[in-house]
């Protein structure tokens, strides 16, 4: 049973966004319990220990490659690795979970924007009109549909620091590339997570000695257990497998039902409503996205869909 679970590259793709979107929804759980930066570091952590064993004697092959990247390391985990995470679950205690999986859903955009600015890349002009209407949902989603609040620049905060994550985002799925295959992707993975959990111990010490924990019961350890594990190794090994059984193209069309997993779960778990706002803003984005498959048949479309681990 589990070899056909392996070899079934669309029921894999469920599985790991399914697991993604409930990052989110795990975010906003913890908000008023356990701090940002320690609730990125226990995360990091947990999964850091799992995976080493399984991946250690790689690590030790491609150690010499790696110090000849680890510039690159060090950027990748900032950005990707220990920095997207600590900015989302930062944005969590400012807004709710449909709406920073909704606004995750923007992050192909930023890429190509970025791509254009940070690595000279051509963008194509037929993806300007998708990424205008898709700019104007993210507009929607973060001004609740109001104009006024859109004329008077009155943003929810939370919003804002989750465009902030995704901005991170991009810049990790850009300069990954930069790689080109020279390190392994779980070796990467794994550089990066021992290197992000340096990093996060003293940046946690120090918030802890202001914000401690608030509480740890069954349900929080069942949490941190969920973040630790789904979305930080099972959708990573789901997704890989899957993109190996059917290629980028078609995997990356799975990863619209990111913010469909995490507004269902946020409805289920957390008690979050959809508002219009989020379903207009919504819509305008996943047709900027359609949109941009549509219209682009250049290489520069796949570019903008091509698969990203989320919550590495």
């Amino acid at each position: 049973m589990l070899q056909r679970f392996w070899n079934a590259p669309y029921l894999l793709l469920i599985f790991a966004t399914l697991f993604w979107g409930g990052n989110a929804v795990g975010a906003r759980f913890f908000a008023g319990s356990v701090p940002p930066i320690t609730l990125s570091l226990i995360r990091l952590t947990l999964s850091t220990l799992i995976i080493l064993p399984f991946i250690y004697p790689q690590l030790k092959r491609e150690w010499g490659m790696a110090k000849k990247y680890y510039r690159l390391i060090v950027l990748l985990t900032v950005t990707g690795v220990a920095g997207f995470n600590l900015i989302s679950y930062w944005a969590a205690h400012y807004t709710v979970a449909v709406n920073i999986s909704l606004l995750n859903s923007t992050t192909p955009f930023f890429m190509v924007i970025l791509s254009y600015f940070l690595m000279k890349e051509k963008m194509n002009p037929k993806l300007v009109i998708p990424i205008g209407v898709s700019f104007l949902g993210i507009l929607w989603i973060m001004t609740q549909g109001s104009w006024e609040n859109l004329l008077r620049l009155q943003f929810n905060r939370g919003d804002v620091i989750m465009l902030v994550a995704v901005l991170f985002w991009a810049i990790y799925s850009i300069f990954i590339k930069k790689t080109g295959g020279a390190i392994s992707s779980l070796s990467l993975l794994g550089y990066c997570s021992i290197l992000g959990t340096l990093l996060l111990l003293p940046a946690s010490y120090l918030e802890l000695l202001s914000t401690p924990i608030k509480q740890i019961g069954p349900q929080e350890i069942i949490g941190l257990a969920y973040l630790g594990i789904f979305p930080s190794i099972g959708s990573f090994l789901f997704w890989n497998r899957a993109v190996l059984l059917v290629g980028p193209s078609r995997a990356s069309i799975f990863q619209n039902l990111i913010p469909i997993w995490g507004a269902l779960l946020a409805f289920i778990i957390l008690g979050e409503r959809l508002t219009g706002a989020h379903w207009i803003g919504g819509l305008l984005v996943f047709t900027g996205v359609f949109l941009s498959r549509a219209k682009s048949k250049s290489q520069e479309a796949p570019s903008m869909n091509e698969p990203l681990r989320q919550g590495s």
